[in-house]
C-alpha cells in the first residue's frame, strides 16, 4: 500500500479535495471530507518545522553525521526523522475503520503527501521534476 492523498491535481486544489478518490487501487478511499482538517494541519505543521530547523541550523551550525546514516546529510535526516513519526502497521479492519471514519488520514499519506506538497523536500533529495514525491501541482495552504 503505497500513494499519496496529493498526486497530480489541478492548481487551486487543496488537502481536502485532493484527498477524495486517492486510495490503493481497490475500493477503499481517504475521505478528503473527513481528513481535510489534520491534512491542512499536517501540511503546515511540517512546513514550520522545517523552518524551524533550518533556523536553528544556522544558528548552531550541522550536527554530525550519524554512524550508519553517514549517506544522508542533515536535512534528508530531517525528512527521513518527520517519516518515521508515523511509521506503523495496521490490520485490514482497522485500516478500513480508519479510512471510513477517521479524521486522520492513513500514516503513509500523513507522510507522502505534506512531503510530497514541500518543494523543499523534492529539493533535499533531488526529486525529478513531475516524479511521485515531486509533483508538478502541489497544495499549500500557509
Amino acid at each position: 500500500m503505497t500513494g499519496t492523498f496529493f498526486l497530480s491535481f489541478p492548481p487551486g486544489w487543496c488537502a481536502a479535495a485532493a484527498a477524495l478518490g486517492v486510495g490503493w487501487g481497490g475500493s477503499l478511499q481517504v475521505n478528503g471530507i473527513n481528513t481535510q482538517g489534520e491534512n491542512i494541519a499536517d501540511n503546515g505543521g511540517l512546513k514550520q518545522a522545517y523552518r524551524a530547523f533550518n533556523r536553528l541550523e544556522q544558528r548552531l551550525g550541522v550536527e554530525p553525521r550519524l554512524p550508519g546514516l553517514q549517506e544522508y546529510n542533515s536535512k534528508q535526516m530531517f525528512w527521513i526523522a518527520a517519516g518515521n513519526t508515523w511509521c506503523g502497521a495496521y490490520r485490514k479492519e482497522a485500516l478500513k475503520m480508519r479510512v471510513l471514519t477517521a479524521r486522520h488520514s492513513p500514516a503513509q499519506f500523513r507522510v507522502n503527501g505534506p512531503v510530497s506538497n514541500m518543494p523543499d523536500f523534492a529539493r533535499d533529495f533531488n526529486c525529478k521534476a513531475g516524479a511521485k514525491m515531486n509533483p508538478v501541482h502541489r497544495c499549500s495552504v500557509w
